[in-house]
């Protein structure tokens, strides 16, 4: 069986793409999109190839880098192309790789055993050592090869606009299969990639794209029709969306951020969902005196969770402790807009208890007039079985990203 060919225009774009990532930090799929939208006349078969040969380098960076013995992005392409079996070493050379001989021996040759285990699950040293603490060595192993697998398509349905019954039945008519998500109510899994945007039922707001593990994470809110809502930091308004579904758009949703100009992003997505009840504010514009019936504050973290999706995430340098004082510092500003009896809902997709129960514990430690409501209880009003005092979704126990979420209620 002969192996894929590596075209010169794919590998000469795949390492590019991974120089540039490598030297900025950027996000790889946002610079994978942004470059392929540039190059219109690439085809589909060309950029599954691009992107396996970036993706695949980041998810075995640590141990590419010891055995190429450098991290220029040729070098990486090169080993794991190798590895794979994707090519070999002449048709390596052919593309301009001139010691690929020298690296395939280098593949051949090493030793895996001098690995450390942080390199070999290609971990940072930090984060092994803070899962093999609260989890053990073999639950980390298990978990770091689930980061390293390809993430599924997750898509919410719209309640406003459909039933999960039609959306399945209108991805069928456009030979997308797809089934339900073993937890969230509203939630669709794809049985492979799809063109979304392509579909009419994403462009008539049937679908939206999100893990079922931040559609979980949305659920613990607990929203109801004619309540006055605040996602606190709302992004790119993904758990916005799924709040003004369970809404039923039905009172005030305000989609909060410090980043004006993501919010702004969000038109496009509540007109195409069909809701109307979302007020968009900056966060410096948020009045002193108001409150809300609840409040949720997916904050800013390490998006350890989410690595599966951003495997270049793992290159950025992580201050733990300083993410936790931020994180604190977002939960207590947000509490003070909760009325009483009202929900605070904190959520982070992070897998590092530093940023999760610590920094719940820590925040209900200082405010006495809250207490913590089961998250167990509140999913399970819900329809949703998923006991436990906070919400933990792991990727290699649940399928989903990982997610933490716990409810608190203001009680004075």
């Amino acid at each position: 069986m002969s192996r894929p060919r590596i075209f010169p225009a794919q590998w000469q774009l795949a390492c590019e793409v991974l120089g540039t990532v490598l030297r900025e930090g950027r996000a790889a799929d946002r610079l994978l999109q942004a470059t392929f939208r540039e190059r219109r006349a690439m085809g589909g078969r060309d950029r599954a190839r691009v992107t396996e040969l970036v993706y695949g380098s980041l998810r075995n960076l640590r141990r590419l880098q010891r055995v190429a013995g450098r991290r220029e992005p040729a070098a990486l392409c090169a080993v794991h192309a190798l590895d794979t079996g994707m090519s070999d070493a002449e048709s390596l050379t052919r593309l301009g790789v001139a010691d690929a001989a020298a690296l395939a021996a280098r593949l051949a040759q090493f030793d895996a055993t001098t690995l450390t285990p942080a390199e070999a699950l290609n971990l940072p040293d930090t984060v092994y050592a803070a899962w093999d603490a609260a989890i053990g060595a073999g639950e980390t192993r298990a978990l770091a090869a689930a980061l390293a697998q390809q993430a599924p398509v997750d898509l919410r349905v719209n309640a406003l606009k459909c039933a999960p019954e039609q959306a399945i039945e209108a991805l069928a008519a456009a030979n997308v299969d797809a089934g339900p998500t073993p937890w969230a109510p509203l939630g669709l899994r794809l049985a492979g990639r799809a063109p979304l945007q392509q579909l009419a039922a994403f462009r008539d707001g049937w679908i939206e794209p999100q893990d079922e593990g931040s559609q979980l994470l949305a659920l613990l809110v607990g929203a109801r029709p004619g309540e006055r809502i605040a996602d606190w930091c709302a992004g790119a308004g993904g758990k916005t969306l799924a709040l003004a579904a369970a809404m039923r758009d039905s009172g005030e949703l305000w989609a909060i951020d410090i980043d004006a100009q993501r919010l702004q992003r969000l038109g496009p997505r509540l007109q195409r969902a069909g809701v109307g009840c979302v007020r968009v504010h900056a966060l410096d514009t948020v009045p002193d005196e108001t409150t809300f019936d609840a409040v949720l504050v997916d904050a800013p973290c390490s998006a350890t969770g989410t690595w599966r999706r951003q495997p270049e995430a793992r290159l950025k340098p992580l201050d733990v402790a300083a993410l936790a004082a931020q994180q604190r510092q977002i939960l207590e500003r947000a509490a003070r807009h909760v009325r009483a009896g009202g929900r605070l809902v904190y959520g982070t997709c992070s897998l590092l208890d530093a940023e999760n129960a610590a920094v719940v514990e820590a925040f209900l430690a200082g405010h006495p007039s809250f207490e913590p409501v089961d998250a167990g209880d509140v999913l399970a009003a819900q329809g949703v079985r998923f006991p436990g005092r906070y919400l933990q979704l792991w990727p290699h126990r649940h399928g989903t990203d990982g997610f933490f979420g716990a409810v608190l209620r203001r009680v004075a």
